[in-house]
Protein backbone atom coordinates (compact mmCIF):
# COMPACT_ATOMS: atom_id res chain seq x y z
CA UNK A 1 0.00 0.00 0.00
CA UNK A 2 1.17 3.53 -0.74
CA UNK A 3 0.62 5.78 2.18
CA UNK A 4 0.17 9.51 2.06
CA UNK A 5 1.41 11.49 5.77
CA UNK A 6 0.32 14.93 6.17
CA UNK A 7 2.86 17.07 8.19
CA UNK A 8 5.02 15.11 10.75
CA UNK A 9 6.82 18.26 11.92
CA UNK A 10 8.90 16.25 14.68
CA UNK A 11 5.85 14.51 16.08
CA UNK A 12 7.69 11.29 16.03
CA UNK A 13 5.16 8.97 18.67
CA UNK A 14 2.29 9.90 16.50
CA UNK A 15 4.36 8.54 13.32
CA UNK A 16 5.29 5.48 15.17
CA UNK A 17 1.55 4.86 16.43
CA UNK A 18 0.47 5.08 12.99
CA UNK A 19 2.64 3.17 10.98
CA UNK A 20 1.39 0.53 14.01
CA UNK A 21 -1.66 1.13 13.73
CA UNK A 22 -1.86 0.94 9.69
CA UNK A 23 0.53 -2.23 10.21
CA UNK A 24 3.23 -0.64 7.80
CA UNK A 25 5.90 -3.04 6.28
CA UNK A 26 8.48 -1.32 4.78
CA UNK A 27 8.75 -4.49 2.14
CA UNK A 28 5.29 -4.12 0.91
CA UNK A 29 4.42 -0.43 1.79
CA UNK A 30 5.36 3.01 0.72
CA UNK A 31 5.30 5.84 3.54
CA UNK A 32 5.40 9.23 1.33
CA UNK A 33 5.26 12.31 3.73
CA UNK A 34 3.74 15.44 2.51
CA UNK A 35 7.17 17.83 3.45
CA UNK A 36 7.67 19.01 6.92
CA UNK A 37 8.89 16.07 8.41
CA UNK A 38 11.07 18.30 11.19
CA UNK A 39 11.10 21.17 13.46
CA UNK A 40 8.27 22.81 15.77
CA UNK A 41 7.65 19.54 17.26
CA UNK A 42 9.29 17.38 20.52
CA UNK A 43 11.81 15.00 18.33
CA UNK A 44 12.97 15.92 14.91
CA UNK A 45 15.68 13.72 15.16
CA UNK A 46 13.79 10.66 15.75
CA UNK A 47 10.82 11.45 13.20
CA UNK A 48 13.60 11.97 10.65
CA UNK A 49 15.43 8.56 11.63
CA UNK A 50 11.84 6.49 11.35
CA UNK A 51 11.36 7.55 8.54
CA UNK A 52 14.37 6.83 6.95
CA UNK A 53 14.52 3.27 8.93
CA UNK A 54 10.69 2.43 6.81
CA UNK A 55 12.41 3.47 3.46
CA UNK A 56 10.35 7.05 3.78
CA UNK A 57 9.88 9.04 0.67
CA UNK A 58 8.38 12.70 -0.25
CA UNK A 59 8.30 15.94 -1.16
CA UNK A 60 10.09 18.76 0.73
CA UNK A 61 8.69 21.02 2.51
CA UNK A 62 9.63 24.84 3.74
CA UNK A 63 10.78 23.16 7.12
CA UNK A 64 12.93 21.46 5.21
CA UNK A 65 14.12 24.80 3.63
CA UNK A 66 14.70 25.97 6.59
CA UNK A 67 16.49 23.48 8.31
CA UNK A 68 19.08 23.45 5.56
CA UNK A 69 19.72 26.70 4.82
CA UNK A 70 20.11 27.56 8.58
CA UNK A 71 22.82 24.61 8.66
CA UNK A 72 24.56 26.12 5.78
CA UNK A 73 24.70 29.91 7.26
CA UNK A 74 23.00 30.88 4.72
CA UNK A 75 19.44 31.92 6.66
CA UNK A 76 19.59 33.73 9.95
CA UNK A 77 18.20 31.01 12.79
CA UNK A 78 15.01 31.71 14.53
CA UNK A 79 13.05 30.37 16.93
CA UNK A 80 13.28 26.28 16.34
CA UNK A 81 14.02 23.06 18.01
CA UNK A 82 16.33 21.55 15.47
CA UNK A 83 19.43 21.26 17.92
CA UNK A 84 18.54 17.51 18.45
CA UNK A 85 19.30 17.13 14.60
CA UNK A 86 22.03 19.13 13.91
CA UNK A 87 23.89 17.79 16.63
CA UNK A 88 23.38 14.37 15.87
CA UNK A 89 26.66 11.77 14.37
CA UNK A 90 23.90 11.06 11.56
CA UNK A 91 22.49 14.56 11.36
CA UNK A 92 24.20 15.71 7.90
CA UNK A 93 22.81 12.48 6.54
CA UNK A 94 19.55 13.00 7.00
CA UNK A 95 19.73 16.78 6.28
CA UNK A 96 21.37 15.60 3.03
CA UNK A 97 18.08 13.02 2.51
CA UNK A 98 15.79 16.01 3.44
CA UNK A 99 17.70 18.19 0.35
CA UNK A 100 17.41 15.14 -2.18
CA UNK A 101 13.63 15.27 -1.77
CA UNK A 102 11.46 16.78 -4.92
CA UNK A 103 9.34 19.98 -4.45
CA UNK A 104 6.36 17.73 -7.08
CA UNK A 105 5.73 13.75 -7.32
CA UNK A 106 3.77 12.07 -9.77
CA UNK A 107 2.29 8.50 -7.92
CA UNK A 108 1.32 6.67 -10.50
CA UNK A 109 -2.59 4.40 -10.50
CA UNK A 110 -3.38 1.10 -10.57
CA UNK A 111 -6.14 -1.31 -11.03
CA UNK A 112 -9.30 0.36 -9.09
CA UNK A 113 -7.33 3.29 -7.75
CA UNK A 114 -6.29 6.73 -9.56
CA UNK A 115 -3.53 8.68 -10.12
CA UNK A 116 -2.02 11.36 -7.63
CA UNK A 117 0.25 14.28 -7.60
CA UNK A 118 2.38 15.06 -4.16
CA UNK A 119 3.28 18.40 -2.98
CA UNK A 120 3.65 20.29 0.30
CA UNK A 121 1.93 23.26 -0.22
CA UNK A 122 0.14 23.61 -3.27
CA UNK A 123 0.51 24.53 -7.66
CA UNK A 124 0.80 27.19 -9.06
CA UNK A 125 -2.07 28.49 -11.65
CA UNK A 126 -0.06 28.22 -14.70
CA UNK A 127 1.87 24.70 -14.56
CA UNK A 128 -0.71 22.89 -16.65
CA UNK A 129 1.66 20.22 -17.47
CA UNK A 130 2.65 18.89 -14.53
CA UNK A 131 5.02 16.08 -15.79
CA UNK A 132 7.27 18.74 -17.17
CA UNK A 133 7.10 20.74 -14.14
CA UNK A 134 8.13 18.27 -12.11
CA UNK A 135 11.34 17.38 -13.92
CA UNK A 136 11.94 20.66 -14.13
CA UNK A 137 11.22 21.58 -10.60
CA UNK A 138 14.14 18.79 -9.72
CA UNK A 139 16.71 19.42 -11.90
CA UNK A 140 19.83 20.45 -11.09
CA UNK A 141 21.72 20.14 -7.96
CA UNK A 142 19.61 20.90 -5.10
CA UNK A 143 22.03 23.86 -3.53
CA UNK A 144 21.21 26.45 -1.53
CA UNK A 145 19.81 28.38 -4.98
CA UNK A 146 17.46 25.54 -5.46
CA UNK A 147 16.27 25.98 -2.41
CA UNK A 148 15.60 29.66 -2.40
CA UNK A 149 14.20 29.44 -6.02
CA UNK A 150 10.66 31.37 -6.62
CA UNK A 151 9.46 28.01 -8.02
CA UNK A 152 10.25 25.68 -4.77
CA UNK A 153 9.19 28.60 -2.44
CA UNK A 154 5.47 28.72 -4.22
CA UNK A 155 5.58 24.33 -3.92
CA UNK A 156 6.52 24.58 -0.19
CA UNK A 157 4.66 27.82 1.44
CA UNK A 158 1.26 28.61 -1.17
CA UNK A 159 -1.91 28.89 0.46
CA UNK A 160 -3.66 31.73 -1.10
CA UNK A 161 -2.88 33.36 -4.66
CA UNK A 162 -3.90 35.00 -7.19
CA UNK A 163 -4.84 33.54 -10.68
CA UNK A 164 -1.36 34.57 -11.53
CA UNK A 165 0.22 33.31 -8.98
CA UNK A 166 0.71 36.50 -6.67
CA UNK A 167 0.91 34.84 -3.14
CA UNK A 168 -0.53 36.30 -0.18
CA UNK A 169 1.41 35.24 3.29
CA UNK A 170 -2.39 34.55 5.07
CA UNK A 171 -2.42 31.46 6.48
CA UNK A 172 -5.23 30.99 8.17
CA UNK A 173 -9.05 29.61 7.39
CA UNK A 174 -9.53 29.55 3.43
CA UNK A 175 -12.73 31.15 3.49
CA UNK A 176 -10.41 34.33 4.77
CA UNK A 177 -8.21 34.60 1.92
CA UNK A 178 -8.37 38.39 1.14
CA UNK A 179 -9.48 38.94 -2.27
CA UNK A 180 -8.34 38.77 -4.90
CA UNK A 181 -6.38 35.88 -3.37
CA UNK A 182 -8.24 32.90 -3.64
CA UNK A 183 -6.74 29.31 -2.21
CA UNK A 184 -4.33 27.70 -4.52
CA UNK A 185 -6.99 24.51 -5.36
CA UNK A 186 -9.57 26.95 -6.26
CA UNK A 187 -7.52 27.93 -9.35
CA UNK A 188 -6.12 23.85 -9.85
CA UNK A 189 -8.19 22.64 -13.40
CA UNK A 190 -6.04 19.11 -13.75
CA UNK A 191 -7.73 15.76 -13.90
CA UNK A 192 -5.62 14.48 -10.84
CA UNK A 193 -6.16 14.54 -7.85
CA UNK A 194 -3.33 16.68 -5.75
CA UNK A 195 -2.72 15.55 -2.49
CA UNK A 196 -1.01 18.02 0.16
CA UNK A 197 -0.13 19.36 3.45
CA UNK A 198 1.03 22.76 4.94
CA UNK A 199 -2.20 24.43 5.89
CA UNK A 200 -2.87 23.40 9.44
CA UNK A 201 -5.97 25.68 9.85
CA UNK A 202 -7.41 24.08 7.08
CA UNK A 203 -7.12 20.81 8.59
CA UNK A 204 -7.76 17.72 6.93
CA UNK A 205 -10.32 18.12 4.23
CA UNK A 206 -11.26 16.79 1.01
CA UNK A 207 -12.14 19.02 -2.66
CA UNK A 208 -13.04 18.15 -5.65
CA UNK A 209 -9.63 17.23 -7.08
CA UNK A 210 -7.64 18.25 -3.57
CA UNK A 211 -7.42 16.56 -0.54
CA UNK A 212 -5.47 18.17 2.14
CA UNK A 213 -3.29 16.02 5.22
CA UNK A 214 -2.39 18.88 7.33
CA UNK A 215 -4.59 18.82 10.57
CA UNK A 216 -2.04 20.43 12.79
CA UNK A 217 -0.91 17.68 14.83
CA UNK A 218 1.83 19.43 16.04
CA UNK A 219 -0.56 21.72 17.84
CA UNK A 220 -2.75 19.27 19.16
CA UNK A 221 -4.75 17.69 16.05
CA UNK A 222 -4.48 14.74 14.53
CA UNK A 223 -1.52 13.15 12.37
CA UNK A 224 -3.84 12.06 8.78
CA UNK A 225 -2.51 9.89 6.41
CA UNK A 226 -4.47 8.64 3.15
CA UNK A 227 -4.19 5.27 1.57
CA UNK A 228 -3.92 5.72 -2.51
CA UNK A 229 -5.03 2.10 -2.98
CA UNK A 230 -7.95 2.39 -0.81
CA UNK A 231 -8.88 6.17 -0.40
CA UNK A 232 -8.57 5.44 2.93
CA UNK A 233 -7.86 7.96 5.54
CA UNK A 234 -6.46 7.21 8.72
CA UNK A 235 -5.64 9.28 11.96
CA UNK A 236 -3.80 9.19 15.16
CA UNK A 237 -4.30 11.99 18.03
CA UNK A 238 -1.80 14.39 19.11
CA UNK A 239 0.05 12.21 22.00
CA UNK A 240 0.82 15.81 23.52
CA UNK A 241 -2.06 17.36 23.74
Amino acid sequence: MRWLVGDVQGCARELDRLLATIRFDPARDELWCLGDIVNRGPDSLAAARLWRDVGGRGVIGNHEVYALLVRSGRWPRKRDTLDRLFAADDGEALLARLRALPPLVYLPGGTGFAEAWAVHAGLHPRWHDLHAVARRLDAGPHDDAWLEHPDVSFATRVRCCTADGERSRFDREPEGCPPPFRPWDEHYRGDARVIHGHWAWRGHYRGPRTIGLDSGCVYGGSLTAWCQEEDRVVQIPSLSA
